[in-house]
Protein backbone atom coordinates (compact mmCIF):
# COMPACT_ATOMS: atom_id res chain seq x y z
CA UNK A 1 0.00 0.00 0.00
CA UNK A 2 1.32 3.19 -1.30
CA UNK A 3 1.72 6.13 1.83
CA UNK A 4 -0.93 8.11 -0.26
CA UNK A 5 -3.30 4.81 -0.24
CA UNK A 6 -2.99 4.72 3.50
CA UNK A 7 -3.93 8.47 3.72
CA UNK A 8 -6.86 7.96 2.20
CA UNK A 9 -7.55 4.80 3.57
CA UNK A 10 -7.28 6.27 7.20
CA UNK A 11 -8.98 9.23 6.67
CA UNK A 12 -11.99 7.12 5.24
CA UNK A 13 -11.62 4.74 8.90
CA UNK A 14 -10.88 8.18 11.19
CA UNK A 15 -15.10 8.41 11.51
CA UNK A 16 -15.95 5.19 12.21
CA UNK A 17 -12.71 5.39 15.12
CA UNK A 18 -14.25 7.89 16.49
CA UNK A 19 -17.77 5.73 17.41
CA UNK A 20 -15.59 3.17 18.40
CA UNK A 21 -13.75 5.27 20.63
CA UNK A 22 -16.73 6.53 22.57
CA UNK A 23 -18.55 9.21 21.11
CA UNK A 24 -21.63 10.16 22.56
CA UNK A 25 -24.80 8.10 20.88
CA UNK A 26 -26.38 11.63 21.09
CA UNK A 27 -24.05 12.49 18.18
CA UNK A 28 -25.52 10.42 15.81
CA UNK A 29 -29.12 9.89 16.61
CA UNK A 30 -31.12 12.43 18.29
CA UNK A 31 -32.83 11.72 21.63
CA UNK A 32 -36.63 12.13 21.63
CA UNK A 33 -38.26 14.96 23.50
CA UNK A 34 -40.34 14.12 26.50
CA UNK A 35 -43.20 16.99 25.57
CA UNK A 36 -44.02 18.87 22.37
CA UNK A 37 -42.76 22.14 23.71
CA UNK A 38 -39.18 21.45 22.36
CA UNK A 39 -36.95 19.17 20.31
CA UNK A 40 -33.49 18.37 20.29
CA UNK A 41 -31.01 19.47 17.91
CA UNK A 42 -27.07 18.89 17.38
CA UNK A 43 -24.30 21.79 15.81
CA UNK A 44 -20.80 20.15 15.12
CA UNK A 45 -18.35 23.23 14.60
CA UNK A 46 -14.53 23.04 14.62
CA UNK A 47 -12.28 25.86 15.71
CA UNK A 48 -8.80 26.98 16.74
CA UNK A 49 -9.62 26.73 20.51
CA UNK A 50 -12.96 25.82 22.03
CA UNK A 51 -14.55 29.61 22.16
CA UNK A 52 -14.43 29.68 18.66
CA UNK A 53 -15.63 26.39 18.13
CA UNK A 54 -18.46 26.66 20.47
CA UNK A 55 -19.37 30.65 18.97
CA UNK A 56 -19.71 28.70 15.86
CA UNK A 57 -22.25 25.65 17.07
CA UNK A 58 -24.00 28.08 18.73
CA UNK A 59 -24.15 30.63 16.03
CA UNK A 60 -25.48 27.50 13.60
CA UNK A 61 -28.05 26.36 16.43
CA UNK A 62 -29.59 29.77 16.36
CA UNK A 63 -29.59 30.04 12.27
CA UNK A 64 -30.73 26.89 12.10
CA UNK A 65 -33.99 26.87 14.28
CA UNK A 66 -34.48 30.40 12.76
CA UNK A 67 -34.64 28.79 9.05
CA UNK A 68 -37.00 25.91 10.78
CA UNK A 69 -39.61 28.43 12.18
CA UNK A 70 -39.34 30.48 8.59
CA UNK A 71 -37.82 33.63 10.32
CA UNK A 72 -35.78 35.53 7.66
CA UNK A 73 -33.26 38.14 8.82
CA UNK A 74 -30.46 39.75 7.66
CA UNK A 75 -26.79 38.75 8.24
CA UNK A 76 -26.38 42.16 10.20
CA UNK A 77 -29.27 41.03 12.16
CA UNK A 78 -27.60 37.54 12.33
CA UNK A 79 -24.91 38.84 14.19
CA UNK A 80 -26.81 41.40 16.07
CA UNK A 81 -28.28 37.91 17.50
CA UNK A 82 -25.75 35.97 18.63
CA UNK A 83 -23.80 38.64 20.28
CA UNK A 84 -26.72 39.64 22.28
CA UNK A 85 -28.08 35.86 22.76
CA UNK A 86 -24.39 35.28 24.28
CA UNK A 87 -24.70 37.64 27.06
CA UNK A 88 -28.79 36.64 27.43
CA UNK A 89 -28.81 32.73 28.34
CA UNK A 90 -29.23 31.16 24.62
CA UNK A 91 -32.60 33.41 24.42
CA UNK A 92 -32.97 34.36 20.59
CA UNK A 93 -34.11 37.83 20.33
CA UNK A 94 -34.72 38.40 16.80
CA UNK A 95 -37.60 39.91 14.98
CA UNK A 96 -39.75 40.23 17.88
CA UNK A 97 -39.26 36.61 18.83
CA UNK A 98 -37.76 34.62 21.81
CA UNK A 99 -36.42 31.44 21.43
CA UNK A 100 -35.73 29.69 24.22
CA UNK A 101 -32.56 26.97 23.67
CA UNK A 102 -30.73 24.96 26.38
CA UNK A 103 -27.60 23.08 25.70
CA UNK A 104 -27.69 20.10 27.23
CA UNK A 105 -24.09 18.48 26.52
CA UNK A 106 -21.27 18.96 24.41
CA UNK A 107 -18.50 16.18 23.22
CA UNK A 108 -15.04 17.87 22.08
CA UNK A 109 -12.21 16.09 20.10
CA UNK A 110 -9.37 17.23 18.46
CA UNK A 111 -9.26 18.26 14.92
CA UNK A 112 -7.21 16.41 12.41
CA UNK A 113 -6.76 20.11 11.05
CA UNK A 114 -5.50 21.46 14.46
CA UNK A 115 -7.83 22.81 16.97
CA UNK A 116 -10.93 21.40 18.15
CA UNK A 117 -14.32 19.87 16.58
CA UNK A 118 -17.38 20.35 18.80
CA UNK A 119 -20.67 18.75 18.92
CA UNK A 120 -23.10 20.36 20.96
CA UNK A 121 -26.58 19.22 21.78
CA UNK A 122 -29.55 21.71 22.40
CA UNK A 123 -32.95 21.51 23.85
CA UNK A 124 -34.71 24.23 21.35
CA UNK A 125 -38.33 25.37 21.78
CA UNK A 126 -40.76 24.18 18.93
CA UNK A 127 -42.32 27.73 18.33
CA UNK A 128 -41.35 31.04 19.43
CA UNK A 129 -42.92 33.18 22.24
CA UNK A 130 -43.78 30.13 24.01
CA UNK A 131 -42.50 28.76 27.65
CA UNK A 132 -40.44 25.51 26.94
CA UNK A 133 -40.77 22.46 29.27
CA UNK A 134 -37.08 21.82 29.06
CA UNK A 135 -36.64 18.47 31.14
CA UNK A 136 -33.33 16.99 31.70
CA UNK A 137 -30.84 15.07 30.00
CA UNK A 138 -28.99 13.24 31.61
CA UNK A 139 -27.51 10.83 29.29
CA UNK A 140 -24.46 12.56 27.64
CA UNK A 141 -22.14 10.00 27.54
Amino acid sequence: MTPRNLVLFLTFLMPALGWALGMPSWVKHLPKANNDTYYYRVTKAEGKDYEQAYTKAFSMAILESQWKLGVKVSKQDDAKTIEESLKQDLTLKSSNMNLPMNKVCEYEQASPNGGIILYCLWQVATYGNVKAEFENYLDCE
